[in-house]
């Protein structure tokens, strides 16, 4: 199976001045729950519905908040189309990362992927399995060795 089988491909795409309100419209039209901020030339990273809320609320708070782009998650990875599922899986569990977004030739985003979509797969859990020995469990899934 390949990224472009299990995508989201209706991502909201915004600039970094993009004010909280434009990006809540764009994410709800789009019906992608997040949205990649990119500039023209390059993405700057992700935000979610929960990074909008509270960048809200610092503005709101009087921090100095221009647009999303002040609230973006780098806590993602690149991929592509054609790469597999079960490889994407395997490199967001090593980089520790939450969300790929999917991206063309030109470094444009095309979609996403997010837990959600793995999940439906069980990417994420075999991708955990192959990764760490048995002997050698993670110290965040609260494994011991034995």
């Amino acid at each position: 199976m390949r990224v472009r089988d299990v995508m989201l491909r209706d991502v909201a795409v915004v600039r970094p001045e993009t004010s909280f309100r434009e990006a809540v419209a764009r994410m709800r039209q789009s019906r992608c729950p997040l949205v990649v901020v990119w500039d023209g030339h390059a993405i700057h990273g992700l935000v979610t519905m929960r990074g909008l809320v509270l960048g809200a609320e610092a503005w709101a708070q009087g921090y100095p908040i221009q647009g999303v782009g002040d609230v973006v998650s780098l806590n993602f990875i690149f991929t592509h189309e054609d790469e597999s599922v079960a490889e994407l899986a395997r490199r967001m569990v090593h980089g520790g990362a939450r969300r790929a977004i999917v991206v063309d030739g030109e470094m444009r985003a095309v979609g996403v992927v997010s837990p959600r979509e793995l999940a439906k797969l069980d990417a994420v859990g075999r991708a955990s399995e192959e990764s760490f020995p048995a002997s050698d469990a993670p110290a965040w899934t609260g494994a011991t060795a034995g």
